[in-house]
């Protein structure tokens, strides 16, 4: 990994540091401000010419570290959102995140993806959960899974433990869930137990 001195006589190996995008933020662990530390409140605030370089406590010294996954040598993760200028582009046409005109990206387990790219994959996806159903109805009925009524789709039940209404992640159907209990039965000794 490349390192680089930061030479910073304000910086001291006791101080906290977080991120605020390529904004490092340092204050001292002593300072009796138990906020969040902030733009506001920070001891130092530093930022580096090269937005994927942020700080990091190394051998008791503040260095600046690349955080570019693939200049790591590392696959793209979730994590990879502090990326060098050529490696900061869409996971899927390769456009860089400079030249994208739309507002959002969406994060990605191997990296973001624009928004074009984003809705063509979940077109692709969204077809091929009807064509799976061959022009049949799912059967949606007393399951052991949350299953879409319009594409058949396997909805994650994480979290849901009573009825409401809900949207399909793939094809975007409104559902109306139904959650139903089964009935089980627990019994313990009342008194003294009988054994004759």
């Amino acid at each position: 990994m490349k390192k680089i001195l930061i030479n910073d006589k304000r910086l001291t190996s006791t101080m906290q540091r977080i991120r605020n995008g390529s904004i490092q933020l340092f204050r001292e662990k002593n300072n009796n401000d138990r906020s969040f530390i902030s733009s506001e409140n920070c001891d130092v605030s530093l930022e580096h010419e090269n937005r994927e370089m942020y700080a990091e406590l190394i051998d008791e010294k503040w260095y600046w570290v690349s955080g570019c996954a693939e200049c790591n040598g590392k696959e793209r993760d979730w994590m990879s959102y502090i990326e060098c200028e050529e490696h900061n582009r869409c996971r899927s046409c390769g456009t860089k995140r400079k030249d994208i005109k739309e507002d959002s990206v969406w994060g990605g387990k191997n990296g973001w993806i624009c928004n074009s790219c984003h809705e063509s994959e979940r077109s692709g996806i969204r077809r091929e959960a009807f064509a799976a159903l061959d022009g049949e109805e799912p059967d949606c009925e007393y399951c052991d899974e949350i299953i879409c009524p319009h594409c058949g789709t396997t909805i994650s039940n994480d979290d849901i433990h009573e009825s409401q209404d809900l949207e399909c992640d793939v094809c975007h159907g409104e559902i109306s869930l139904e959650v139903d209990w089964t009935a089980s039965y627990s019994t313990s000794i009342k008194g003294k137990r009988i054994t004759k």
